[in-house]
């Protein structure tokens, strides 16, 4: 089942009229995988690839049980950037 593998977002299921494919009935549940494969490829908004999907599809390896440190992006830093004021003096001309 093709829901396995891709969420629908932001869209009911049903007849959906697209550019790469055309007609594409979102409320069938055998619908091809190479189909939704292109979809989601070419930036399909209303698909979203669930971690099977990514595993399966594409080889990612589900770190959602043990994230592997150097995989885990860290958080950025925080830096303090201010301006260095210059005394109360006036440029008199």
């Amino acid at each position: 089942m093709w829901t396995d593998y891709f969420k629908l977002i932001r869209l009911k299921p049903g007849k959906v009229i697209t550019f790469l494919c055309g007609e594409v009935d979102f409320s069938k549940p055998n619908l091809s995988l190479e189909v939704l494969k292109k979809l989601w490829e070419s930036d399909f908004p209303y698909l979203q690839i669930t971690e099977l999907g990514k595993k399966e599809l594409y080889g990612v390896p589900d770190n959602s049980e043990n994230p592997d440190k150097s995989e885990t992006p860290e958080k950025p830093k925080l830096v303090k950037v201010g301006l260095k004021r210059s005394g109360s003096k006036k440029n008199s001309s």
